[in-house]
């Protein structure tokens, strides 16, 4: 069996998160998916956190870079307990991100590893992040004034 680039990005993920859950691969969302139940919830959490160098939620999405929003596109309009784990490319891996999706009834949770076509550095990751500090300074000097 001969494995893509996308497999082994795959298993950088899937491996550690062990072999209790079950995916399958989403055709409209060109991810791979697993669905769990609330009790494996904070195990799977803990181990995407030390994978992952960056995590994403509703009030800090906004810090993001550019081309990572846009290639998430509506994925990164977060509610409030919806997450996005995301790694820049590396010499091994392509840009990975994980979409963690609770539902509405908070007993069942879904999980996407989608690759992605962009990259980003740590210097457009500042960057972002200081433009939006800009912005917000702008804002309370505006309402002082």
């Amino acid at each position: 069996m001969q494995y893509t680039q996308q497999d082994l990005a795959f298993n950088t993920i899937t491996t550690p998160l062990g072999d209790e859950l079950t995916w399958r691969w989403e055709e409209q969302m060109s991810a791979l998916l697993a669905e769990f139940s609330w009790e494996k919830k904070d195990r799977i959490l803990a181990t995407l956190r030390e994978l992952f160098s960056e995590e994403w939620n509703k009030k800090n999405i906004k810090k993001a870079p550019k081309t990572l929003k846009e290639e998430l596109g509506e994925l990164a309009s977060l509610n409030k307990e919806q997450l996005i784990f995301t790694r820049p490319a590396s010499d091994k891996t392509p840009t990975l991100a994980v979409i963690w999706w609770p539902w509405g009834h908070g007993a069942t949770y879904s999980m996407r590893i989608k690759v992605l076509d962009t990259t980003y550095s740590a210097a457009e990751l500042q960057q972002a992040q200081a433009s939006l500090m800009t912005k917000l300074i702008k804002r309370i000097m505006v309402n002082l004034n």
